[in-house]
């Protein structure tokens, strides 16, 4: 909750009862400010004197105006708040008493004054900062804590979405599954530690090597998806060469050990044949199977 201490004017203009319109006018307009709080001997506001109410007192007093003080035409009784309380409550009792400013008082003392631009611009921030908030806690809900791609929750609902948005255009879409060959033995021989260190060295190159409009994952354990339109089989294939030859490439070391690392890969296509969702991932684990019962370290695009 804001409190009215963060976001009122502390730099506040104030006027005595007995000032001169003329004299206030004059200091509104020096300090671009709307309104003058007029206090009494001890600091306290007593009334509040805006632009407005200049306007209106040269229309009423016409020629006698100079003559005319602050406790003439300002507002009054005045209401108060204490910085302690929430912008809310100002909020409302602005609205109720139809003004646009509050006197802020503590220990009966004038310490600043609020307006309802203030707490329009309060509230216009905190809407956004907690949207902001929302999308972030959003985002970490749908990302694998480990590497930092997106969940499998969030891939089965980027595959119902793509899927649908390929029926509808009739535009290819890939699914893509990766497995890391042997991880077993990278656990069993360097530790899980380091096995994660893989992980993440391989969501990393994931990340570098998909296009912008792939959604990259972890489905599970050491197993990664890559969703997205293609414009047909060949692309496909070259953006599964692509990851693999980089994976092959790359230098991997644990405890001062370099050794490499392989990826197999399985990748289905959509076409106007393809039934369903399940039927499109089902294909692309069949040919990730394929890429691993000959021999590992390759892609293999599923032929039905």
């Amino acid at each position: 909750m804001v409190k009215i201490s963060d976001v009122m004017m502390t730099d506040v203009l104030t006027a005595a009862k007995t000032d001169t319109i003329l004299d206030m006018s004059k200091r509104l307009q020096a300090h671009r400010i709307g309104a003058i709080v007029i206090v009494d001997n001890n600091h306290y506001p007593v009334g509040i004197v805006s632009e407005r109410d200049i306007i209106r007192s040269i229309t009423v007093y016409k020629e006698h105006v100079l003559n005319k003080q602050a406790q003439d035409i300002m507002s009054s009784p005045v209401l108060t708040l204490e910085p302690d309380q929430d912008i809310e409550t100002a909020a409302t009792l602005m609205s109720l008493n139809m003004i646009r400013r509050i006197p802020i008082t503590k220990n009966d003392k004038l310490i600043g004054i609020i307006s309802y631009r203030d707490i329009t611009n309060a509230l216009r921030k905190s809407y956004f900062m907690l949207e902001e908030k929302t999308e972030t806690l959003e985002d970490k809900a749908n990302r694998d804590p480990l590497t930092g791609l997106f969940n499998k929750g969030y891939l089965e609902e980027q595959l119902k979405y793509q899927f649908e948005l390929a029926k509808r255009s009739g535009n290819p879409m890939t699914v893509m599954f990766l497995d890391i060959d042997f991880f077993k033995k990278v656990n069993d021989t360097y530790g899980h530690q380091c096995g994660d260190d893989v992980l993440k060295r391989i969501a990393s190159i994931l990340k570098d090597k998909s296009r912008a409009i792939n959604v990259v994952g972890r489905y599970g354990g050491e197993e990664f998806m890559v969703i997205g339109p293609v414009s047909d089989y060949k692309s496909a294939l070259y953006l599964g060469e692509r990851i693999r030859t980089a994976v092959e490439k790359e230098d991997f070391a644990c405890n001062n050990i370099k050794f490499n690392i392989t990826i197999s890969i399985g990748i289905s296509v959509w076409n106007n044949t393809t039934a369903s969702v399940k039927e499109l991932v089902k294909f692309a684990d069949e040919a990730l199977y394929t890429a691993k019962r000959n021999g590992r370290n390759q892609v293999r695009m599923y032929e039905g």
